[in-house]
């Protein structure tokens, strides 16, 4: 590229025309001839003509292959998607079946907190009637400490000076 560039010059004066002579007689129409002598086009503008051609041929073979790879694509993510239907044998993971499940879980959950509050509200019964038989100290105390755990329940650490109070009132 660097040795091309510096030896321009001396090239061009170096070069000389060759005449190829053809086995068989061609004959060209002077309009052709004449036409060809005429153009003012160089080598190199007649290669970087053909340079883009072929460059906008391959620019747009590959938006036609990019087009082509989008299409099958599309299809092959729309073929595997979940289909809504309720016929289909897919339905158990389609999103309006994962949405009942939900809903469904909602109203257990929501059983599970009711009946929950049932039995805090009926042991809170049970409990006035016994702590009516006991002192109020033992009781105040009991009831503290079964206070706390239900409110914390699975952390009783959070009841830790319930704990101990209780702990004292058992020991002494």
């Amino acid at each position: 590229m660097g040795a091309n560039t510096s030896k321009v010059g001396a090239s061009t004066s170096t070069a000389q025309q060759q005449v190829y002579t053809p086995q068989t007689q061609i004959d060209f129409s002077q309009s052709l001839v004449s036409q060809l002598e005429s153009s003012k086009e160089t080598d190199y503008v007649t290669k970087e003509n053909a340079e883009k051609f072929i460059e906008k041929k391959v620019s747009q073979r590959l938006s036609d292959l990019e087009v082509e790879t989008l299409k099958k694509f599309e299809s092959t993510l729309n073929n595997s998607l979940l289909s809504d239907d309720d016929n289909d044998a897919i339905d158990e993971l389609s999103s309006s079946s994962l949405n009942r499940q939900i809903e469904s879980l909602n109203k257990k959950l929501t059983l599970f907190d009711q009946l929950e509050l049932q039995k805090l509200e009926k042991y809170e019964g049970a409990k006035g009637k016994s702590d009516n038989k006991k002192d109020d100290g033992n009781v105040s105390i009991k009831a503290k400490l079964t206070e706390c755990l239900l409110a914390n329940k699975g952390k009783p650490l959070n009841c830790y000076e319930e704990m101990e109070e209780f702990k004292k009132l058992v020991m002494g």
